[in-house]
């Protein structure tokens, strides 16, 4: 690294991510400049008394390398234009976390990918660390940027790692490796599916025998992965699922069974999974079951202590969370189901649904959610796809299209009050599921279940 020291960085894209970056840079001698093709943004940067300057052909031919922030397309039709100049010349282009590893690879780091279920995993790892007194930091796609962290040295870095950021690792090498599952999404980004399966397998990369690799083999996809995989790979690898008894870590009549064979010990329990009652939806089975392969990975057998760990773990919020229950109505915010696979898994829970659906288009076909039918009650559908989805939907159930997330609110609960007034149910589920993008309303999954939360409180 000493020999990037006063030679040109520039720094494309200047939200939280670039900004940490530039700092860090700036402070280690770096001749650092950013850049942002968002006014606003670039306007935050330019209070924090950063350099910043436009990119061109000019100061690229300066440029030792290039940091780029993740929301920026690095490939498909969208990809900046800049970046198709850097790579003519020959710039290399990197991101955050490749540069965190290469600025400190003797550090342990733990990557979790997943298209669904990733920082639910990650942020149960990391509070399971923190009562089994294990020493962690917890960054990349949740949380702080990795240039935040003000601990990191000699304690287990667990990152969130999305596709966007596996596109940039070049290096980076994870001690333990963790691929939850694969379902259509970020199409546009990385033009087919093909090639987005080839981003999430990165994480495998540059891997040893001492290294650890846990595939989630719930999903057709992971688990058709599995085989190849174990030719390919040198490290360790450890399945886990939430049904599939075929797995060496895995769940049968409520019970969460490991057969495991790590560094010639055979390790083998059975605890009761119903403890865990502190999570909504099965489909976290496979989490617990994966923060479970990574910590006995590890060498940490406290049984008890993991146990109680895991049961006093709060859930994340947007992710089927329980609002508030109002004469046996639930409302449920599930906001951060983004996909239709991720709608699949919060269906299978429930019963008498009063379903709000819609945003901004990831997927046409609903077909793979139609098994769940028969647990809806009533559709509400608002945003971008709402007559998209409406003209699918009106053949099998009774929906409405709504003109925004506050009348789909009000709707659902008198509808859903109704039905239990007549005798029709004894009880149901408001749920906020999209299966959508946010970002035709919304700044983001978070904002829109937020707006959701607080509908709801008005009732």
């Amino acid at each position: 690294m000493n020999f990037f020291l006063n030679k040109k960085v520039g720094i494309l894209g200047l939200s939280r991510t670039g900004i940490s970056s530039m700092k860090f840079l700036k402070r280690r001698g770096f001749d650092v400049f950013g850049w942002d093709d968002n006014k606003e943004v670039l306007s935050k940067a330019k209070k924090n008394k950063l350099n910043i300057q436009n990119l061109n052909n000019n100061n690229l031919k300066e440029m030792t390398f290039l940091l780029v922030s993740p929301g920026i397309p690095f490939s498909g039709k969208k990809k900046h234009s800049f970046l198709k100049q850097a790579k003519k010349e020959k710039i290399e282009i990197l991101n955050d976390i490749e540069l965190f590893f290469r600025f400190n690879p003797e550090e342990k780091y733990i990557g979790v990918t997943g298209t669904n279920g990733k920082s639910t995993t990650v942020s149960l790892l990391s509070h399971v660390f923190k009562k089994l007194k294990i020493n962690n930091s917890l960054s990349g796609n949740i949380g702080r940027p990795v240039f935040d962290l003000k601990r990191f040295k000699k304690i287990f870095n667990i990152l969130e790692i999305s596709s966007f950021q596996l596109e940039l690792m070049k290096r980076t090498t994870f001690k333990v490796a963790v691929l939850l599952n694969i379902t259509k999404d970020h199409i546009e980004r990385h033009q087919s599916f093909k090639k987005y399966i080839n981003e999430k397998i990165k994480i495998f990369n540059n891997q040893s025998e001492d290294d650890v690799s846990i595939i989630g083999v719930d999903n057709e996809v992971t688990s058709s992965l599995v085989r190849k995989l174990k030719k390919k790979l040198d490290s360790k690898i450890i399945t886990v699922s939430g049904e599939n008894n075929k797995a060496d870590i895995y769940i049968k009549n409520k019970k969460l069974i490991i057969n495991l064979n790590l560094r010639k010990n055979k390790i083998s329990k059975i605890i009761d999974i119903r403890q865990f009652n502190n999570f909504l939806g099965v489909h976290n089975y496979q989490n617990i079951a994966a923060v479970y392969a990574i910590v006995l990975s590890l060498g940490f057998y406290k049984w008890k202590q993991i146990e109680n760990s895991i049961k006093s773990f709060k859930a994340l919020p947007h992710r089927l969370q329980k609002i508030k229950q109002i004469n046996n109505i639930t409302f449920v915010n599930d906001s951060k189901a983004t996909n239709i696979d991720a709608t699949n898994q919060a269906l299978k829970n429930f019963k008498n649904v009063f379903w709000i659906l819609g945003g901004r288009l990831k997927e046409r076909s609903l077909q793979k959610l139609k098994k769940h039918f028969f647990r809806i009650k009533h559709v509400f559908l608002v945003g971008e796809t709402k007559f998209l989805y409406q003209k699918y939907l009106k053949n099998f159930l009774d929906c409405t299209t709504v003109k925004n997330l506050e009348e789909a609110v009000k709707l659902s609960h008198f509808l859903a009050q109704k039905n239990i007034k007549e005798k029709k149910i004894k009880s149901s589920i408001v749920l906020l599921s999209p299966a959508c993008s946010s970002l035709d309303e919304w700044k983001d999954f978070e904002d829109r279940g937020n707006a959701f939360i607080k509908f709801v409180k008005k009732i």
